[in-house]
């Protein structure tokens, strides 16, 4: 089954605040109750330590009743019940039990021992469901055996008197009368700790349901930060499957979730800009299927139909006949012309850029009155007129004869799209950065704004309305960018509807030869 991201948010939320809450309390109850220890532990040895001269002196003197209002006096002021045993494991006394008045405490004392005083040997007590009764001997034979040698002893044991968990204190003592060792018990129970710690759990546990009850508080308000912008983007990106590019999603912030958002915009538009690039490119594709076969089909169409008539003897006035073959020469050159614009193109695409070995200084001025002059007479014919204004001494490397196409291609081109008494105007000036600016302008009805990145497409004509009388096949533009990707060069064009057109060619400071 589909878990949400929300759902699991909130799982892990919660898991981490339960693993943080009961961190926290198992590291303050060890901390509370070490430090509880070793401090009480450390307080009854001392209390144990100031009552061994005066149970040596009740010792000696033999005063039990004394000692024994001694010992509860001691224990109320410690707080800790106290047991003292003499060397052969006699309970000599203890503070507040039950039955202080039997013999020798032999009965409490048969708690801890075997009735048999000779052997001594520790009694189990409690059932396996309490306390395992082998452990508990073991360690009050041990704890007696560590005071009997001198030695101070801290632990915690359950008391088989009282019937629960206990510190234990044991301080050794010297009875003056034989000179052996004795012990000093005490114990102190832990029951009022241990309702301490309940207090504890029960604290953090409360702690813990308000934390986790916040954390579902906290889902809430992150799947409106989170998930919501998620569900946008997942929706955007459906929307871009099938086809649908202009959807964006809203992005606020400048976070990790926004970035994804702005992205996923980018992307969008990248993408419907890629398509709308694609189906531009496919219509141009199908025009220039169209363009080809258009201008390959007529002047076969033509130069097959004057051959026949020819080749038949339909026409056989020698002046109609020569007409006609000079009809033939002219769509023969035209087919021709086109034929290798199409290599030139293929030519210099799989070129790569000028190298220095290849590359010569070429006067831009003297080449820029050349073209202005081959033009000349067809510019006659449209009474057009060239303006070239060309600063003195400019030079640039490259390859002379395709600056010259690309010079040529640019003003022919200017020169078809000007109106009759137009002007067409070329100009090259040094830049302030040290390059060189080639520009060609005209006077025709203008490129529009969303043709331009396309005019340097094969076979690319603007549309129909702006160049109906223009003729050409769109390869020339298409051979210019390639000479001028050649010649490492920038293109720039600016147009506004019947104001003409502007390209711009810039060439870096490298390749402009210093006069």
């Amino acid at each position: 089954m589909r878990t949400s991201l929300s759902t699991r948010l909130m799982y892990s939320f919660m898991a981490i605040i339960v693993v943080i809450v009961v961190g926290i309390t198992a590291g303050l109850s060890y901390l509370i109750a070490d430090y509880f220890f070793k401090t009480k532990e450390h307080e009854l040895a001392e209390r144990g330590q100031e009552m061994t001269e005066t149970i040596e002196y009740f010792i000696r003197t033999d005063d039990k009743e004394t000692m024994q209002r001694y010992v509860n006096a001691a224990d109320r002021l410690v707080g800790a019940r106290i047991w003292l045993f003499n060397d052969q494991y006699k309970l000599l006394a203890a503070s507040y039990v039950e039955d202080e008045e039997t013999n020798g405490y032999e009965d409490l004392l048969s708690q801890f021992f075997d009735s048999r005083p000779e052997e001594r040997q520790i009694k189990p007590l409690l059932t396996d469901s309490d306390m395992k009764s082998a452990n508990l001997q073991d360690k009050i034979k041990v704890i007696l055996r560590d005071i009997y040698a001198g030695t101070s002893v801290q632990s915690q044991i359950f008391h088989p008197y009282y019937k629960e968990q206990v510190i234990l204190v044991g301080v050794p003592y010297i009875n003056p009368v034989n000179n052996t060792r004795g012990a000093i018990i005490l114990t102190e129970p832990l029951s009022g700790f241990d309702k301490f710690l309940s207090n504890v759990y029960v604290y953090t546990s409360i702690l813990g349901i308000f934390a986790l009850l916040f954390s579902l508080f906290l889902v809430r308000r992150l799947s409106g930060f989170i998930i919501k912008p998620l569900l946008h983007m997942k929706d955007s990106a459906t929307a871009m499957a099938s086809g649908d590019y202009s959807t964006r999603v809203e992005v606020k912030g400048e976070d990790e979730v926004a970035e994804l958002g702005k992205a996923l915009n980018s992307l969008s538009n990248d993408l419907g800009l890629y398509v709308a690039r694609m189906e531009r490119t496919e219509k141009m594709r199908r025009d220039f299927v169209a363009n080809v076969s258009h201008e390959l089909r007529t002047p076969i169409t033509i130069i097959r139909g004057y051959n026949e008539a020819i080749s038949d003897g339909v026409v056989t006035d020698r002046a109609l006949v020569q007409k006609y073959r000079g009809l033939i020469n002219e769509e023969t050159i035209r087919l021709e012309r086109l034929v290798r614009s199409l290599l030139d193109i293929s030519r210099l695409q799989a070129s790569e850029a000028l190298s220095v070995s290849s590359m010569e200084a070429l006067p831009l001025e003297h080449m820029i009155r050349n073209v202005a002059d081959k033009l000349m007479l067809k510019s006659a014919k449209k009474h057009v007129k060239f303006a070239i204004d060309v600063e003195e001494n400019l030079e640039i490397l490259g390859n002379g004869d395709q600056m010259v196409q690309l010079i040529l291609i640019l003003s022919d081109n200017a020169l078809k799209y000007s109106p009759e008494n137009g002007t067409v105007s070329l100009s090259a000036k040094k830049l302030p950065d040290g390059g060189i600016l080639f520009s060609v302008k005209d006077e025709g009805p203008g490129i529009p704004e969303e043709d331009i990145p396309f005019i340097w497409e094969r076979f690319y004509k603007v549309d129909k309305s702006h160049c109906r009388n223009v003729p050409g096949t769109g390869l020339g533009l298409a051979i210019a960018k390639e000479i001028i990707r050649m010649h490492g060069a920038e293109a720039e064009v600016t147009s506004e509807p019947g104001s003409g057109a502007v390209f711009k060619i810039k060439f870096p400071k490298d390749k402009v030869v210093e006069c």
